[in-house]
């Protein structure tokens, strides 16, 4: 992602890994109880999540993908309009990402930007 910014001019993610937790938590969630998205079934966004646990931001997104590798993760990510721009929004300072590894039906990603 940083190479990503670096190319486009714009400051480097800080790593936070108070947020990687709840990034984590979302994956793992969503693997157990077979959704994929950015709302939880009790509708539950980024923003909650980060509430809960007490993490301090003005401005937050999500990115999400299902893949087998890392690599074809970021790539699908880039190559999508929204997810592109959450990854080189200069106001986005701090991220966390969460990986969970489900054997052979590949690796849920999730990436969390803050301010």
């Amino acid at each position: 992602m940083n190479e990503e910014r670096r190319k486009q001019g714009t400051k480097e993610l800080i790593w936070n890994p108070e947020i990687v937790p709840v990034a984590r938590a979302h994956a793992k969630d969503m693997w157990e109880r077979k959704y994929f998205g950015h709302y939880s079934p009790e509708g539950d966004d980024v923003g909650d999540r980060l509430d809960k646990v007490d993490i301090r931001y003005s401005l937050a997104g999500e990115n999400l993908a299902l893949a087998p590798t890392l690599s074809t993760a970021h790539n699908g990510l880039m190559n999508s309009e929204g997810h592109r721009a959450n990854i080189l929004e200069p106001k986005f300072r701090r991220v966390g990402i969460g990986i969970i590894d489900n054997g052979v039906y590949g690796k849920m990603f999730v990436q969390v930007f803050t301010d």
